[in-house]
């Protein structure tokens, strides 16, 4: 490919081979037909799973794939793949995740025919890819399409707050790119800073039509790069919506509503973010994280749990983590005192449940074993380099 292509689709990707032969496929085919000159640019960090070798087979000048020197983590290997891009537009996509090509191109020429714009975002259709799933909706709504002008942060804060947005899925011109996109990130969620500093740069158009299509709920059991944010780095949203407000207040602090106002709507945002990964801690049984979300909350009296819930998983904070610390204490399963009547398959992970068991090993005093009792006086026989680990206490814990 010797002209600059009009696209660059950037994937990264980390040990889901199977994934991204789809995810090229697919693109090689769809935007292939449309007759668009694009390339898909691959980042594989470090995987182990053959996608090297299968990168390397790619007979397709259309296909640039890179192998990081060391595994760096999805950020650094966004911004990394981000930057590779050579075509005049950039769009980031999950190497699970697909576009849609016909409204991609839509956006294109809409950035071709007003150049002042230099980002488009959009809500991205969330989907359902286990067996009989389907098309769940769009993560967020907008009632139409928004336009803020270069450098116009005070619109687009309220915009975020009002909407719930999270500038996540962008299209975005190669000089806006340069000037936009790296990997260091601290304390603050990347869509955030990324977007608020292309408008910056440019004109940023959000449209309500998704462009691209992307998973929510896997078939893969591993945790999804946007569940895992979700979940456990919440606490940087609030980081991402200071950011905007700081920038909004250099450009125009006598447009900046009350600062009570703005304190309210930045609670606001944050409270419906903390119950999302409350609810997802708890259907992943991540007790302990779930247990501190909720103090979290309950310090503004904001936690969403009736005492009966509170109860329920304190308890079970109290067990997964006597569980895990018993499991890793020896080569052999946990032993689980038989007093211990608690349904165990519903508190503990899969991973964990394969780790235990009821049943009594036979005497040996040059192996440790870990046993996790609820009576005191289980197990009958306690060996020299055996270690207890009392349900009641870790309860207690969590007080």
């Amino acid at each position: 490919m010797t002209s600059q292509p009009l696209l660059s689709i950037c994937v990264p990707t980390y040990n889901r081979r199977a994934m991204l032969e789809r995810n090229i496929s697919f693109h090689l085919e769809r935007f292939g037909a449309l007759g668009v000159e694009f390339e898909i640019v691959v980042a594989n960090d470090c995987s182990t799973d053959g996608t090297a070798e299968y990168l390397a087979g790619l007979a397709d000048a259309r296909v640039r794939p890179f192998t990081r020197a060391r595994n760096s983590g999805f950020l650094d290997n966004y911004a990394f793949v981000m930057r590779r891009a050579r075509g005049k537009y950039a769009v980031f996509l999950g190497d699970d995740d697909l576009l849609i090509p016909e409204r991609v191109l839509e956006y294109v020429r809409r950035m071709e025919d007003e150049p002042q714009i230099g980002m488009v975002q959009a809500p991205w259709l969330l989907v359902d890819e286990r067996p009989n799933g389907g098309d769940i909706g769009p993560f967020y709504k907008i009632p139409g399409e928004f336009r803020f002008a270069r450098g116009n942060l005070p619109s687009l804060m309220g915009f975020v707050l009002t909407y719930h947005i999270f500038p996540e899925f962008m299209i975005v011109r190669s000089d806006v790119l340069a000037r936009a996109i790296s990997s260091p990130c601290p304390f603050i969620f990347w869509a955030f800073l990324f977007t608020g500093r292309a408008l910056a740069q440019a004109d940023i158009l959000f449209l309500p039509r998704p462009f691209a299509r992307v998973t929510g709920v896997s078939a893969d059991p591993r945790q999804q790069q946007g569940n895992n944010e979700t979940m456990f780095q919440w606490d940087r949203y609030r980081g991402g919506i200071e950011y905007l407000v700081s920038l909004a207040r250099l450009v125009a602090e006598d447009a900046m509503p009350p600062q009570q106002t703005l304190n309210e709507s930045i609670d606001k945002f944050m409270t419906m973010r903390m119950q999302v990964a409350l609810r997802l801690n708890v259907g992943a049984k991540n007790w302990v994280e779930a247990y501190i979300m909720h103090h979290r909350m309950a310090a503004y009296g904001r936690s969403p749990l009736q005492p009966a819930g509170v109860a329920n998983i304190r308890q079970a904070a109290g067990v997964a983590t006597a569980v895990q610390e018993a499991i890793s204490y020896g080569p052999g399963p946990a032993i689980i005192d038989p007093a211990l009547d608690l349904s165990l398959a519903d508190l503990l992970k899969p991973e964990m449940l394969e780790r235990i068991t009821h049943q009594l090993p036979a005497p040996n005093p040059d192996v440790p074993r870990a046993y996790v009792r609820l009576n005191p006086h289980f197990p009958p026989n306690l060996g020299p380099l055996d270690a207890v680990f009392d349900i009641n206490d870790y309860v207690a814990q969590f007080i």
